[in-house]
């Protein structure tokens, strides 16, 4: 019997659709979204402008959330209610009194809820994580990333067209609220989570009656002991760059991305005790080593734990960590960079 599974969010989501259709356990029947254009391009599926009528009416049993961030979490908390199992996009959550309520009902409602952190499941994660994993860096003291990219292009626009647009990044997108592209991969390849997080803004600026933040730097301590540097900026003249750097006590590693679409923009270094000094490892990005599409896995690793009855790989408390650290030093920054304890679900 397959999964019944629907798709709310038709931009990114439209590529959703398409993995989901391609598990042979899993059968999309209906997608939503706002703008009627959109749905017009799926004639087979039940398709619908509001949420809470396609949970009512197509009575899905697992839901991917690729909608507007604000959306996520009153989304999942819908979908679950109705007795879905939900895939959701980051940022998973605005709040830690959202990451209580969406981590409380999932367990209540013994719903699998996972965070779709892609990065980790790209070629070069696991590539690292094989590095790591054989100690080649010695114990691993602390880390950094910065993810920035000129988002200023995108204009805001009014309430009713943010909805089904990217204008929502625009004023509805603390930097560090998107840390699950870098906190995600850093946490995975240490097996740690964060604890506190204290951040600083680098600019402020009112656009269309609402606060901006340019730039924006988290300091987060670890479980483990570690510090982890993050700094995210999208309104600011700045072309895309990932970077991440992990510091170990017998090595260390760099990584930096310019194009995310672009396989050879990528360049990891790596320097040890026994081979000091920079040196270049070849890897691509996004290719991994048993050849299956990054997104292809991430999703079919999540169908099966709902099938199977397996935890998800991810599940609703380290979904969390990915995200709600970022989501915090946030919040300390607009309050003076008061450390921010991190809910440890």
């Amino acid at each position: 019997m397959s999964l019944r599974c629907a798709v709310a969010g038709l931009n990114r989501g439209s590529r959703f659709v398409k993995l989901l259709q391609e598990n042979a356990d899993c059968e999309v029947v209906a997608v939503c979204d706002p703008r009627p254009e959109k749905l017009a391009e799926y004639p087979d599926l039940q398709v619908f402008e509001d949420f809470d009528r396609m949970l009512e009416e197509a009575a899905p049993e697992m839901v991917a959330l690729i909608t507007p961030g604000p959306l996520h979490a009153p989304q999942s908390l819908a979908a679950m209610e109705a007795g879905a199992h939900v895939l959701v996009e980051t940022p998973n959550v605005y709040s830690a009194e959202e990451a209580r309520a969406v981590v409380e009902l999932a367990r209540k409602r013994d719903r699998r809820y996972m965070l779709s952190e892609d990065y980790i499941y790209m070629g070069w994660c696991g590539r690292l994580k094989a590095i790591v994993d054989e100690g080649v860096l010695g114990e691993i003291i602390g880390a950094m990333a910065e993810y920035t990219h000129d988002c200023r292009p995108v204009k805001p626009l009014s309430a009713a067209e943010e909805q089904h647009t990217k204008a929502w990044r625009f004023h509805a997108l603390p930097p560090l609220a998107y840390a699950s592209h870098t906190l995600g991969p850093l946490l995975y390849l240490m097996e740690d989570r964060c604890t506190t997080a204290t951040g600083i803004v680098g600019g402020r600026t009112e656009i269309a009656g609402g606060d901006v933040f340019p730039l924006e730097t988290a300091v987060l301590e670890t479980e483990g002991g570690r510090t982890i540097n993050l700094t995210n900026g999208f309104m600011l003249s700045h072309p895309f760059i990932w970077c991440a750097a992990l510091y170990g006590s017998e090595g260390s590693i760099r990584v930096i991305n310019t194009n995310y679409a672009d396989p050879q923009a990528l360049r990891v270094l790596i320097s040890t005790d026994a081979e000091p000094g920079w040196r270049d490892l070849p890897m691509e990005w996004h290719a991994r080593d048993d050849g299956r599409e990054h997104l292809q896995v991430l999703v079919d690793d999540f169908v099966d734990s709902i099938i199977s009855g397996r935890p998800a790989p991810f599940d609703e408390a380290r979904s969390m960590d990915f995200c709600l650290p970022g989501v915090l030093a946030h919040e300390s920054a607009k309050f003076g960079g008061a450390k921010m304890e991190v809910p440890l679900f």
